[in-house]
């Protein structure tokens, strides 16, 4: 006869064979959703990661201005996005010593198809005294009170001229005064005709 006080221990053991044959047979009875439900598995097969279809790498589509004047190789360069004006200029081979970059703002942002030119030296003080006997004013270095003397213009659009050149950079061309807030096309065809800039 068997003494039941040295099998008391063993009936666990039983218990959770019996148990562990039941779920191994509804595992294998019920394929892979069930031992997906038991044994989760998060990590991906090396197949299926490679077939995770990835973000497209965004295009960097670059900045392309013409750099000419008094620099080392005038030419059409590509500038990054958020290239500045010196940025082109050392694009360019830099400056030769005949440069006078007084009128340019060397940390204006370039635009894309933009004409960077260098003036050579005394060429702007030629530039400026053709201007005035013309009687034309000049946009960049036009005083407030100069200003004023335009058909539409007060002090608070002197006030905007001036600022948009001295937070962005030497007007480029006379078209650039579209850009001054309170300036519209009636009154840009007004005064165009009475203004100039540096070269």
């Amino acid at each position: 006869m068997r003494d039941d006080r040295q099998l008391w221990y063993r009936r666990p053991q039983r218990i959770v064979a019996i148990i562990c044959a039941l779920v191994g047979g509804l595992l294998i009875a019920f394929g892979p959703e069930a031992r997906a439900m038991w044994w989760p598995n998060p990590v991906a097969t090396v197949e299926e990661a490679l077939a995770i279809e990835t973000l497209p790498t965004p295009t960097v589509v670059p900045l392309v201005v013409y750099v000419s004047g008094a620099v080392t190789a005038p030419d059409v360069y590509r500038l990054t996005p958020g290239a500045r004006v010196i940025d082109a200029l050392q694009a360019a081979g830099g400056l030769t010593e005949q440069a006078d970059v007084s009128g340019l703002n060397l940390a204006a942002q370039v635009r894309d198809g933009e004409h960077i030119r260098v003036p050579y030296v005394g060429e702007v003080a030629a530039q400026t005294e053709a201007s005035e006997t013309a009687g034309l004013i000049n946009l960049n270095r036009a005083s407030a009170a100069e200003l004023e003397e335009l058909p539409g213009i007060g002090a608070t659009l002197a006030a905007r001229i001036i600022e948009r050149r001295e937070t962005q950079g030497p007007y480029r061309s006379v078209a650039e005064l579209r850009e001054v807030s309170g300036i519209g096309e009636k009154l840009f065809n007004q005064i165009a005709p009475l203004v100039t800039i540096d070269p």
